[in-house]
C-alpha cells in the first residue's frame, strides 16, 4: 500500500475543514476544502473532492431536508475517498464506515422512512495533521 505525502497547505485545509465538519458546520467545511481542492492534484485532489461531496451531502440532507440529494452526494463522495487511497490518514476508515451507514439510512429516508437519528460522522483529523 502506497501513501502519498500531503502538502503543508493541504494539511492545514484538511484540519480546518475537519474542525468545521466535526462541529456540524458542513457548508464551512466544504468551502475550506474547496479552496484547497482548486490547487491540488492526484490522490490529494480526490480526497478533497470526496470530503467536499460528503460535506455537501450532509448540508443537503440535514440542513435542507433533501434525502435524495444526500444519498447521491454521499455515494459519490465515498467513491472519491476510496479512489484517493491511503494518504496516511488513519481516521478515514472509521469515517468511511460512518458515512456508509448514513448513506443507507438516508436511502431509507428518501424512500419515505423517518429522518435518520444517527450521530453525524466525525473526521477527527486535526490531531493527525499537526506538524
Amino acid at each position: 500500500m502506497t501513501t502519498h505525502p500531503l502538502a503543508g497547505a493541504t494539511r492545514t485545509a484538511l484540519a480546518a475543514g475537519a474542525r468545521h465538519f466535526d462541529a456540524g458546520r458542513f457548508f464551512e467545511a466544504h468551502e475550506v476544502w474547496e479552496d484547497a481542492w482548486r490547487v491540488e492534484s492526484g490522490p490529494a485532489r480526490l480526497l478533497l473532492q470526496g470530503l467536499i461531496q460528503v460535506a455537501a451531502g450532509f448540508q443537503k440532507g440535514l440542513v435542507h431536508g433533501r434525502p435524495s440529494g444526500m444519498v447521491k452526494l454521499l455515494g459519490t463522495g465515498l467513491e472519491r475517498l476510496t479512489a484517493a487511497g491511503d494518504l496516511g490518514l488513519a481516521p478515514l476508515g472509521a469515517f468511511h464506515a460512518d458515512v456508509t451507514r448514513w448513506r443507507e439510512a438516508a436511502r431509507r429516508w428518501a424512500e419515505g422512512g423517518a429522518r435518520p437519528e444517527l450521530p453525524a460522522p466525525r473526521l477527527g483529523l486535526a490531531p493527525t495533521l499537526r506538524g
